[in-house]
């Protein structure tokens, strides 16, 4: 339970973002229980359980100063709980009213998911604008090439032109989806744990609404219609929502990656400070894009573990699953981030080379063009003859390592129907680009509403 207890180590590799880490570990683990406690205790003042001054009592005891975070780990490490010796080091030459009622009527669970609750909001709030900024840079890489023609690719294979600005658009818009979720997300994980210590608040008798009320809005969470000590479906949604993020991220690292390649070349990352590789002198490696897919895999185990937990709390208290979330949940928000963190670094910079993409258009001798040629000549041949003939055109081609135009253009058939300048308008690659800009146009509008209503750049 020490500060980097969850931690692989893998932050010096660029495989986490060191300030969700802040947020989420050990250090701001404890920080949050003991504010916890010290709400609850200004809680129970407000709603008459105990005296105003008992509440003080209990904040001046709630002091971060006389914790060694070491010893308190150790300590932890030995209890069901880390905050059966929290309470203990807090209540320790305490005054003895704060000592007396420090704690009363809540369970261990409801102070750790609680401050788990209030670390979320934070790298909530951190994640939020992470993705507005990536997905913001995805947005100007649409804009500036809405009209740049590039191989489209299908099960790896050229399919069809499309736009190097389609391609950021849906990149932006997948992003933007992430932010929608988050949005919807923050209210219904956003919420106080408080029922004591078996879900029923029987300590605090008639009280028990009053003090969950008062609780909440100390801390300025939301208060659920019930304590939701076993049921996990909060921390699962959260999961989901985490692991929908880094996949996303790796979809798009992924895609910058194999751009990349040297047989494609169509982008590459800035070049970094270092040697892109430790044994050849002439690679430039995307490493950014790598380490956002390396982190964004480790996030989705780490969702998988929390998604797994949440079938797995028994009646009112989990015995293993729970303790997994302190572990997964905070590797996961940081993963997360971390994955964001480096894609953003991937695009920042972005070298974008036209002339290679169009070159590899033209390396596939027009067969890209196919599709566009056997919609022509539908109207004019009849969909099943037209697929026949352009599918026996662009065999000809391949075999004859010649241009499907020229194949096109020297074919009786096509000639009967076709001029040459509507057979050479058709085949252009420039010919995808109209409906590909509109969809483009489309995607940055609602990314523009978007930014408007949740804020960002």
């Amino acid at each position: 339970m020490g500060e980097g207890a969850w931690s692989d180590g893998l932050f010096e590799a660029g495989l986490g973002d060191p300030e969700v880490a802040a947020l989420v570990g050990w250090p701001a683990r404890v920080a949050r229980m003991v504010e916890v406690e010290a709400a609850l205790g200004r809680a129970l003042a407000a709603a008459g359980v105990i005296s105003a001054a008992a509440a003080d009592a209990i904040g001046d005891a709630c002091d971060l100063d006389r914790i060694d975070l070491e010893d308190l780990a150790a300590r932890a490490a030995r209890a069901a709980t880390p905050v059966i010796p929290l309470v203990q080091v807090l209540t320790e030459g305490a005054d003895p009213v704060g000592a007396a009622w420090l704690h009363h009527g809540a369970t261990s669970q409801d102070v750790v998911d609680t401050a788990v609750v209030l670390q979320v909001r934070d790298a909530l709030d951190h994640l939020d604008a992470r993705l507005a900024e990536t997905s913001h840079r995805c947005a100007m890489l649409a804009r500036e090439h809405a009209a740049t023609v590039m191989a489209g690719r299908t099960l790896g294979q050229p399919a069809v032109p499309i736009t190097l600005g389609l391609k950021a658009a849906r990149w932006t818009a997948a992003l933007d989806r992430r932010r929608e979720v988050f949005a919807w997300l923050r209210p219904r994980v956003l919420v106080v744990q408080l029922g004591g210590a078996a879900g029923t608040g029987a300590v605090w008798g008639e009280h028990g609404r009053g003090v969950a009320v008062g609780f909440a809005d100390e801390l300025g969470l939301g208060l659920p219609d019930l304590p939701w000590h076993a049921e996990r479906d909060r921390v699962a949604d959260l999961a989901g929502a985490l692991a929908a993020v880094a996949g996303v991220v790796e979809h798009v690292a992924t895609d910058l990656v194999l751009l990349a390649q040297a047989e494609i070349g169509e982008v590459r990352e800035a070049a970094g400070d270092g040697p892109g590789s430790s044994a050849m002198p002439h690679k430039r490696n995307p490493v950014h894009a790598a380490a956002a897919r390396a982190a964004a895999r480790l996030a989705r185990g780490d969702c998988q573990v929390l998604a797994d937990a949440a079938a797995g709390h028994e009646h009112e208290r989990a015995a293993g699953a729970w303790q997994a979330e302190w572990v997964a949940l905070p590797s996961a928000l940081v993963r997360t981030a971390g994955a964001l963190r480096r894609l953003d670094a991937a695009l920042a910079g972005l070298e974008v080379d036209e002339a290679r993409m169009r070159h590899n258009l033209d390396a596939n001798l027009g067969l890209t063009g196919s599709e566009a040629l056997a919609a022509a000549l539908t109207p004019l041949l009849g969909r099943r003859d037209a697929q026949a003939l352009v599918g026996e055109l662009a065999r000809r081609a391949a075999e004859e390592s010649r241009s499907l135009h020229d194949i096109a253009g020297a074919d009786a058939r096509v000639a009967a129907v076709l001029d040459t300048s509507v057979l050479t308008a058709t085949l252009a690659p420039e010919a995808a680009v109209p409906g590909a800009t509109g969809l483009v146009e489309r995607a940055l509008a609602a990314h523009d509403q978007l930014v408007d209503r949740l804020g960002g750049t």
